[in-house]
């Protein structure tokens, strides 16, 4: 028998089942999570529309609620389509006020084909449950109408009347804008989500650990619009939300992956002959590359959403790939063969700049690509090969600088927003990491582990890929069912005896990285 952590659903029924109570329950069995429902109001609706929609009486939904309480409170609580009817409203605030878990509220205000009353409610019906909601996820409409703002309202005037309403977090959905795909010529219309914190003081759950606002406190999650009309896409990515969250994730990655799942429903979605198809549910973790977003700075739909930047690719596979701080292990990590290195100096010396002058020029001449971490701006001075970056340094670095000099660019990844941010860029490669506990260093992420890195491996295949952390001749072996082509390695590859044996014994445990003479290679691109 297996435990599952529980969520509750609050809201309406769906009889045509692409929304409502029956998305959440068809996602949380999709996700692993068990679903209790509470219903406060039966529709009557297909793909053509809502029919008919009927409230529960008051002593239903507190039945129902004492129903589900027998079994205890759940992870999170998700909220749908509400009725503006003041005592029902006023009973939810009330339930909701013990209540110390995320509260995440989809306000579906009217139905894209029609039938449900037209919302004519005064803001101040609802500012009261905007307080309570930890997360709100309305698309533009909606959100417009809980500001008490028109259609063609601003989006820094919507976000602050919310605000100024007592809004947690806000994920605005479903902004278009027309643009160029990474390099291509043709335009396609990209979807646009934009991520909002909550201001201070507002009592809703805060965003304190990493991923968070300390590497981007609004952004962008953006994706090529698939050009399919669905029901249910707000339901599904609302239910994706409460359930990663009840699965422990951070609210960043929750959010990429709720975006995710919600474009994975689209993809699935199930045909209608009206061309009104119904949303199907599927897990984020067995989804594609293409069904992920990629992570943009700012909180303000943009015409061009795709990085205008272009880093030239790595040349090659990056195999065993070494990090070294001092020359002369460098010398020694060169001639035990390894094929890619790092030049990490964590307490640069005043002869820092001569040193890794020495270490470009030692590493251009045996044909060994060598990143520069962190230092973009000398990396750029000496004319290196390539740099390294972590996600805080990605705010400090001159990002277009560093392509306009050539050089390659690598980022370290630890979660899925991570990886979301790191592929807008379209980086040289991404490293995932720590794979394991490190050896060398402490660090605030949680080890992925090999199963989180092959299910990233295989996502994301389309771009050139290394893991780090903890990688030694006992643990590389799990890596071989992830076909990572390349390892970086630390501990294992320290100075010492026997080094040339210590990469060789690397490479023969983890036969996926790949095996070629060493050649030339640019001095950068």
């Amino acid at each position: 028998m297996k435990q599952r952590i529980r969520i509750w659903s609050i809201g309406a029924s769906d009889s045509c089942a692409g929304a409502g109570l029956q998305a959440d329950l068809a996602v949380g069995h999709a996700c692993g999570v068990d679903v209790g429902v509470l219903t406060m109001a039966v529709t009557a609706q297909s793909s053509h529309g809502v029919k008919a929609l009927q409230l529960l009486p008051l002593s239903m939904c507190e039945a129902q609620w004492q129903a589900l309480l027998d079994d205890g409170l759940p992870a999170v609580i998700r909220l749908g389509w509400l009725p503006a009817e003041q005592t029902l409203l006023n009973w939810l605030l009330a339930k909701l006020e013990g209540y110390a878990g995320w509260v995440i509220w989809d306000p579906v205000m009217s139905a894209t084909r029609g039938g449900l009353p037209e919302r004519t409610d005064p803001v101040s019906v609802w500012q009261p449950l905007l307080r309570r909601c930890d997360v709100i996820t309305p698309n533009l409409q909606e959100a417009c109408a809980l500001a008490g703002l028109p259609a063609n309202a601003s989006v820094d005037d919507i976000v602050g009347n919310l605000r100024a309403a007592g809004a947690g977090h806000i994920l605005l959905t479903g902004s278009n804008a027309t643009s160029r795909v990474g390099q291509q010529d043709e335009a396609a219309v990209w979807q646009q989500d934009c991520f909002f914190p909550a201001a201070e003081g507002s009592g809703c759950h805060s965003v304190d650990e990493l991923p968070g606002p300390s590497l981007l406190p609004e952004f962008r999650l953006c994706h090529p619009r698939i050009a399919r009309e669905v029901h249910g896409t707000g339901c599904h990515l609302a239910a994706q939300l409460a359930c990663s969250l009840a699965l422990g994730y951070t609210l960043y990655d929750a959010v990429v992956r709720a975006v995710a799942g919600a474009r994975q429903a689209i993809r699935l979605a199930s045909g209608r002959a009206s061309g009104y198809h119904n949303a199907w549910a599927g897990d984020p973790d067995d989804s594609m590359a293409e069904d992920w977003p990629r992570v943009f700075a700012g909180g303000q739909a943009d015409d061009e959403p795709a990085s205008s930047m272009a880093f030239s690719p790595c040349e090659r596979p990056l195999g065993v790939y070494a990090l070294t701080d001092n020359l002369e292990h460098l010398i020694a990590l060169i001639d035990a063969g390894v094929d890619t290195l790092q030049w990490r100096v964590k307490s640069p010396q005043p002869d820092y700049p001569d040193t890794t002058r020495q270490a470009i020029e030692l590493c251009r001449r045996a044909g060994v690509p060598l990143y520069i971490n962190d230092d973009w701006a000398l990396a750029i001075r000496l004319n290196a090969y390539g740099v390294h970056l972590g996600q805080e340094d990605l705010n400090l670095a001159d990002l277009t600088a560093i392509a306009e000099a050539g050089l390659r660019l690598g980022i370290s990844t630890h979660s899925d927003w991570e990886i979301a941010r790191a592929r807008a860029l379209q980086p040289s490669y991404i490293a995932f990491g720590p794979v394991f506990i490190p050896l060398s260093k402490k660090l605030r992420y949680q080890p992925l582990g090999v199963d989180c890195v092959a299910r990233w491996s295989q996502r994301f295949s389309e771009h050139t890929l290394t893991c780090i952390g903890g990688i030694t001749e006992h643990t590389i072996v799990g890596l071989n069912a992830s076909a990572m082509a390349s390892a970086a390695v630390v501990t294992a590859l320290a100075p010492g005896p026997e080094l040339a044996q210590r990469v060789s014994g690397l490479r023969k445990l983890m036969p996926a990285l790949e095996m070629y003479e060493r050649g030339p290679i640019s001095e950068n691109c």
